[in-house]
């Protein structure tokens, strides 16, 4: 390949792949700065005209006992609902409207109904009321299909609006990044050939749609659907998530290929099992036995992700391209995972959107040691393309990388007009130079016309060897005078030499120049050199009739 095609070929990877980056970087920037912006509109004490109101919690069947909760307003409480049907009423005495709230979680059927008013359903990721001002009471009618540990809130309107803002905002945001770096990669995979790529962005689609079913944006527009998207779909997606997340970091860390034991024995069967056990919760429809085993999978997953962490360390110690990045997202991703199970209160912010920043960041980071491989494997293609191309001994293009330059040039020319001028280089007696001086001798014969050949052409034109001792020089001109100067040079330095050659030995040396013009695209490539052969042998014919050759044109 030459060194304009080579040039040429990189700018266009390098286009593509910086083009995808800068958009990759705009969107994580974007959904960064829209959650700054919402967070720092937050108002800062919306609360403050609700001092007098109260909410109480009850079980129907038991309303002349304790509530079974007494909100303040704004703060979260973790009530333990049984399976089956459960009949709550809320009764309120508000000074202004408000929002009452739950999760979706366990739920199977839910009615609600005001008790001597109507009571409004909000638009929501999760079951949300707007409660009226005055002394009420609501009853919710709570399905559950198993008992659960579920999250109740009582808040003020504006607050309720400002967190669906953001959650909207972050979650688009969020989305938005994820499908970007779906699509970025796995059109450069494609491109590339490399089945890691895939990987990644099969990784990114699962766990962002597990992120979509855990946050219930489905909700609002599928509420029917709403148990459906919060258990089945929801556990399986998790399976899938370590599964992929397995696979990606194992091959982009290699660490495939230098613990092949672990990975095959021990890594790839546990995000397996993961992935299995999702499948059984997926079908056995939360059973008993369906909970106890669906119990074990966030301690699994966090024990192949340690696992892997090790493992990635030491493959950023061996200095294994770009495992330390890696290695951080990891820390950060197994330290967001551990807040999330384990019971610690880190705040409400970071107890619902952290393991979603991590995520967000891991997967940028990710994308960086993707870019970093498509740098790897774009270098790694262009220098094989050149060694296909390249003629080893003469350091210019074999016939094959010739050849395609030259259809190249016929194409400008198609387009642009202009002249394509052929030289067509046979040197003169080499078998006799082999013969007396051995094949060394000849190779380094070779390799200096060669030289010659480079020095005297222009940068843009494409030199080639065709043939054992026959080279060829093709190059694209406005005018036709640019190429008689080039012919005329190299016919003056190729007259009559005597190269100098190791050891002090000298051999005499010289060539015949063929040059043809093309003022019009000819038919093709073959052509070409058929006619700038057969100007060759009449530059070769007068020498040997003693006429000048360097007149000719």
């Amino acid at each position: 390949m030459s060194k304009q095609a080579y040039r040429l070929y990189a700018l266009l990877l390098n286009k593509q792949v910086a083009q995808g980056w800068i958009l990759v970087k705009h969107s994580l920037l974007l959904m960064l700065v829209s959650l700054l912006l919402v967070l720092s509109s937050f108002p800062a004490n919306a609360q403050a005209s609700y001092a007098q109101d109260s909410c109480q919690l009850f079980f129907v069947y038991d309303l002349q006992s304790e509530p079974f909760a007494t909100f303040t307003l704004g703060k979260q409480e973790r009530l333990e609902i049984p399976s089956g049907e459960n009949v709550l009423r809320l009764s309120c005495h508000l000074s202004k409207q408000s929002v009452f709230s739950f999760d979706q979680g366990e739920v199977i059927g839910l009615e609600a109904n005001g008790l001597g008013f109507t009571l409004q359903r909000l638009t929501a990721t999760s079951p949300a009321f707007l409660l009226p001002s005055g002394a009420f009471s609501a009853e919710f009618t709570l399905s559950m299909h198993n008992s659960d540990s579920k999250v109740f809130i009582w808040q003020s309107l504006e607050r309720f609006l400002d967190q669906s803002l953001l959650n909207s905002i972050t979650m688009g945001g969020f989305y938005g990044l994820c499908l970007v770096l779906i699509l970025y990669v796995s059109f450069m995979g494609k491109m590339l050939g490399d089945k890691s790529f895939q990987l990644y962005s099969f990784y990114v689609f699962c766990a962002s749609t597990f992120f979509l079913l855990q946050e219930g944006q489905l909700h609002i527009f599928f509420p029917e659907k709403s148990f459906l998207f919060d258990h089945q779909l929801y556990v399986l997606f998790a399976g899938l998530t370590v599964l992929s997340a397995t696979l990606f970091i194992v091959r982009i860390t290699e660490i495939h290929h230098s613990w092949p034991k672990i990975t095959q024995g021990a890594l790839y069967p546990s995000a397996s099992i993961v992935l299995l056990i999702a499948t059984y919760v997926l079908f056995a429809g939360h059973n008993g036995l369906a909970n106890i085993i669906g119990s074990f999978m966030a301690p699994l997953t966090l024990l192949i992700m340690f696992t892997i962490l090790v493992l990635v360390m030491i493959q950023s110690y061996r200095g294994v391209n770009m495992a330390w990045l890696v290695c951080v997202s990891l820390i950060l991703m197994f330290v967001a995972m551990v807040v999330r199970v384990l019971p610690i209160d880190v705040g409400e912010f970071l107890e619902r959107y952290g393991l979603i920043v991590a995520f967000a960041i891991e997967a940028f980071i990710f994308a960086i040691v993707v870019s970093s491989r498509i740098e790897h494997i774009k270098n790694g293609k262009l220098l094989a393309e050149n060694q296909a191309n390249t003629d080893v001994l003469c350091n210019v293009l074999n016939r094959r990388g010739w050849l395609a330059q030259a259809e190249e040039l016929l194409s400008l020319q198609k387009k642009q007009g202009g002249v394509i001028g052929l030289l067509y280089i046979d040197l003169n007696d080499f078998k006799a130079t082999n013969d007396s001086y051995g094949h060394h001798a000849g190779d380094k014969v070779l390799s200096i016309i060669a030289n010659i050949i480079r020095s005297e052409a222009r940068e843009t034109d494409v030199v080639g060897r065709v043939g054992g001792d026959e080279f060829v020089v093709a190059g694209y001109f406005k005018e036709s005078v640019e190429s008689y100067g080039i012919a005329k040079r190299l016919r003056t330095r190729l007259n009559d030499m005597t190269l100098q050659l190791d050891e002090g030995l000298q051999v005499p040396a010289s060539a015949s120049v063929g040059h043809v013009l093309f003022d019009s695209p000819p038919l093709g490539v073959t052509q070409m050199l058929h006619m700038a052969d057969k100007s060759m042998y009449e530059n070769k014919r007068d020498k040997m009739r003693g006429n000048s050759p360097l007149a000719q044109p």
